[in-house]
């Protein structure tokens, strides 16, 4: 008892500095900092300390032992075995995804068995997280600034993905996500083959469409994001396009952070067979789904306090689905046409003799009244079947791609109507009576009358 006295001394004394209500945050972090640096634990466990104290007392500052220590009381054997085939499998599977799949598979009961007592069993076992981490097998676990209401600031990023098959060829892809700041709801997601397509306003679109605009939108100095096109986008639909910093993958910070949370789901994916773009796609709208849309979300945490002492009466965890919907600020949503409006593309055509242009290799009949003029074409990029004519900044209308015809239809025969059979033409009698007249005014300027008057 003597030892568990002395530890709750040491630990009060190490939280006491921070039990102050009366601290600023800044003199708070300082002293977090300087705590931290001192006793060596993580800040997770500094935060829990001190809740638990808040809950129940100095009582709460020392590790009660356990009576089942070394025996399998609260795992079944079957589930360990379970467990660490499949910690073997993906070493980077968390604990909480190997319980997901042994619920789901029938092995263990729902709520039967706690992340803390798996885990412990798998670290006995040698493949604990930071026994696998130690080994080179697994990455690092890591703060934060957040807008105060859903739609305030979207965040984009783009990542490479999995491997596919595209005719027997092995292809990349990549993943462009854009993720709200203030709710880690995922606006869209989406596995792309190709960088050289618009990707961007492609997946900026579709965002827009489910959830309306935010009002910044945030992404890094890549070739895709800085384009003028999509700046143009932004400014038509009143959205503030913003850049990081180069190199400041912090800045990000919860984009990479959801980033890292999909590698889950591409390690997973590589234990699948079918490997194509679509069934990339649809794989992870489900992942997406029961993974992390509907899945408790480490920071976005709920806390209620008595009112009375100030202390911690309960916490839960919400998903960003409930976040976002629960989020009272106001959505700014915008029509199709608007959408696609503000995301045409233009470049400067010459209309030709006949009123036609050259376009992206096709032919479009912009009418007669605008040959031999240069006239502005404001396109979609994924549908050039129908353009818009701009000249001197007046719209003049929309046009199809004109068809030309692999055959000319045969000329069909002239049929005179049927008149009377002239017996003259009336263009050499008009032009005999003119001459005739011509020839009189010839003729009365030259007298050839004999100058003596005659004999």
């Amino acid at each position: 008892m003597a030892e568990n006295d002395d530890k709750r001394i040491k630990r009060f004394e190490e939280i006491a500095p921070l039990l102050n209500e009366d601290l600023d945050a800044f003199e708070r972090r300082r002293l977090r900092a300087k705590i931290l640096e001192k006793s060596g634990i993580s800040p997770r466990t500094l935060r829990r300390r001190i809740q638990k104290y808040k809950k129940y007392g100095h009582i709460s500052l020392t590790d009660l032992p356990r009576n089942d220590k070394g025996k399998l009381r609260t795992v079944p054997a079957k589930a360990v075995e379970e467990a660490v085939k499949l910690r073997q499998e993906l070493p980077s599977r968390s604990v909480r995804r190997i319980i997901e799949i042994l619920e789901g598979e029938k092995l263990i009961k729902p709520g039967e068995v706690t992340r803390t007592s798996l885990n412990r069993h798998l670290i006995r076992r040698g493949y604990g997280a930071e026994q696998l981490r130690a080994q080179g097998k697994m990455a690092q676990p890591a703060g934060r600034y957040q807008r105060k209401a859903r739609n305030s600031l979207w965040i984009a990023d783009l990542k490479y993905g999995a491997m596919i098959k595209v005719n027997g060829i092995k292809k990349k892809t990549y993943l462009l996500a854009i993720i709200d700041d203030k709710t880690r709801m995922i606006m869209h997601a989406e596995f792309y083959d190709t960088q050289k397509l618009p990707i961007l306003e492609n997946c900026f679109r579709k965002a827009l469409l489910k959830f309306g605009k935010p009002v910044d939108f945030y992404v890094d100095q890549g070739k895709i994001f800085i384009s003028k096109w999509f700046r143009l986008a932004c400014a038509r639909l009143g959205i503030r396009h913003m850049t990081a910093p180069r190199y400041s993958a912090k800045s990000k910070g919860k984009i990479e952070k959801y980033n890292q949370k999909v590698d889950e789901f591409l390690n997973e994916f590589s234990l699948e067979a079918k490997k194509t773009l679509s069934e990339l796609n649809r794989k992870f709208t489900i992942w997406m789904d029961e993974g992390y849309t509907h899945d408790a979300h480490d920071a976005l945490k709920t806390t209620v306090l008595d009112p009375l002492t100030g202390r911690i009466v309960s916490e839960h965890k919400k998903t960003p689905y409930q976040a976002y919907i629960e989020d009272p600020a106001k959505v700014h949503y915008v029509t199709g046409q608007e959408c696609r409006d503000a995301f045409l593309w233009e470049e400067t055509r010459a209309v030709d003799r006949s009123g036609c242009i050259k376009f992206k290799g096709l032919l479009y009949d912009v009418g007669p009244a605008l040959a031999k003029k240069r006239v502005d074409v404001r396109y979609d990029p994924f549908d050039i079947s129908v353009v818009e004519i701009w000249h001197d900044g007046k719209y003049q209308g929309k046009t199809e791609r004109l068809e030309m015809p692999e055959f000319l239809p045969k000329a069909i025969p002239y049929e005179p109507a049927d008149v009377k059979k002239p017996t003259h033409s009336r263009l050499l009698k008009v032009y005999e009576e003119k001459n005739a007249v011509r020839e009189k005014q010839r003729n009365s300027a030259l007298d050839f009358s004999g100058g003596d008057g005659g004999e």
